[in-house]
């Protein structure tokens, strides 16, 4: 228990998905490779999981995470489509991920993601690296659909403010600048807006701005409308860019405890031995990152202007650190505001119910704050794991 105090310790001055992985496998290189099978180890871990989610978890869940995760290809608009198809595939090799949107709703066609198609039976299960395109720009991003569906419903616009908290590798960074300058897309017949909002993108914690500037236009890369920041996002809203209540929309993909790569891990590892990634595990550990998730979510409402969005999402299947973590953030604001301490309140959105309906179907699972998407979803997508709840932000006077 003193070693994972440790690390959440550390853990916490960088709070994003890199240096937590980094601390993860610190904390394990200090054990021996060849301590043997402790009973309480996978037994523990799975019995967890097996009281959270009864006999699903034996017969559906545990072996869907153990698979190998599914990737799709996020196209970047920004490159010139004929050079995405000369890398990743011809368009009759292709599936177009469709995610759940309401009739005319015009963030449909933001975000394009493809698979291999079915029928396709050359390499069907890889998405090939990401190459630049003749105009510079690398033509895709390789992702799990699902991590693109949580910034589908944040509904980006154009020239919305944006910021990316928990900005990791930047993969999230990448999907969420698509929408923001549609008009520097190599296709596009629609003039750059002058004189208008422009938009911003700032992508906090990212692990290489060079790495990000390779996926977006020149004519952003270096200027006020793209920043870089490496601040601690427990910190409050006043250190960001545009400060408290300055971004549209605000995506916080937290990080969490990553329980598939857990399960994946210990069914690679030696019979009778226990992976390094299930000696960092401990029974307790959602309780503290829990608690570093809630400081996250606070600052990421802070920051939302009124009436903007902000989603909440973790790679983890506990309820500890997704409902529980929201349900704590909605507390907390709700006893700041009686106080008089926050002149305004945030709501979990209820989402349209075209969008609910097509989640269900292909995607998801609704819980009591959000929704789950996970790998043995009877859509038969086999996404995720991930979680993610919508709020919005209003005014309390």
């Amino acid at each position: 228990m003193l070693l994972l105090l440790l690390f959440l310790s550390l853990f916490t001055i960088g709070n994003c998905r890199n240096i937590f992985e980094h601390n993860q496998q610190v904390f394990a290189s200090n054990m021996t490779s060849t301590e043997p099978l402790k009973s309480s180890s996978q037994g523990a871990f799975e019995d967890r999981f097996a009281t959270e989610y009864g006999q699903r978890w034996h017969s559906t869940l545990l072996p869907a995470l153990k698979a190998e995760p599914r990737h799709a290809a996020l196209y970047n608009r920004y490159a010139p489509l004929e050079d995405f198809h000369r890398v990743v595939g011809r368009p009759d090799s292709l599936e177009r991920v469709r995610f759940p949107s309401a009739t005319g709703d015009i963030q449909a066609d933001n975000l394009l993601c493809f698979t291999r198609n079915q029928d396709y039976e050359s390499n069907a299960a890889t998405i090939p690296a990401a190459e630049r395109a003749s105009n510079g720009i690398n033509t895709h991003s390789t992702v799990d659909a699902a991590s693109v569906l949580a910034v589908h419903i944040l509904q980006v616009v154009p020239g919305d403010n944006v910021l990316d908290l928990c900005a990791g590798q930047g993969g999230n960074s990448i999907t969420l600048a698509q929408p923001i300058w549609p008009s520097l897309y190599p296709d596009s017949t629609t003039p750059p807006m002058m004189g208008a909002k422009k938009g911003t993108l700032h992508s906090n914690n990212l692990d290489s701005e060079y790495n990000l500037a390779h996926y977006l236009p020149a004519s952003v890369v270096g200027t006020a409308q793209l920043k870089f920041s490496h601040l601690d996002g427990t910190k409050g809203a006043r250190q960001l860019y545009l400060g408290p209540g300055g971004y549209d929309k605000v995506l916080v993909d937290a990080p969490s405890s990553d329980e598939r790569r857990v399960v994946q891990a210990q069914a690679k590892a030696t019979p009778g031995q226990n992976s390094r990634e299930l000696r960092g595990w401990d029974f307790s550990s959602s309780k503290p990152m829990a608690e570093v998730q809630s400081k996250l979510l606070m600052t990421a409402l802070k920051a939302a202007r009124i009436g903007g969005r902000v989603v909440y999402s973790t790679r983890s299947i506990s309820k500890e650190e997704n409902d529980g973590v929201v349900e704590e953030a909605l507390a907390l604001i709700e006893k700041e505001a009686k106080k008089g301490d926050l002149l305004w309140t945030a709501e979990v959105e209820n989402l349209d119910g075209e969008v609910e309906r097509r989640l269900e179907a292909d995607w998801a699972e609704k819980t009591a704050k959000g929704w789950a998407v996970l790998p043995d979803h009877a859509g038969g997508g086999k996404w995720g794991p991930l979680y993610f709840s919508v709020l919005t932000k209003k005014s309390s006077t």
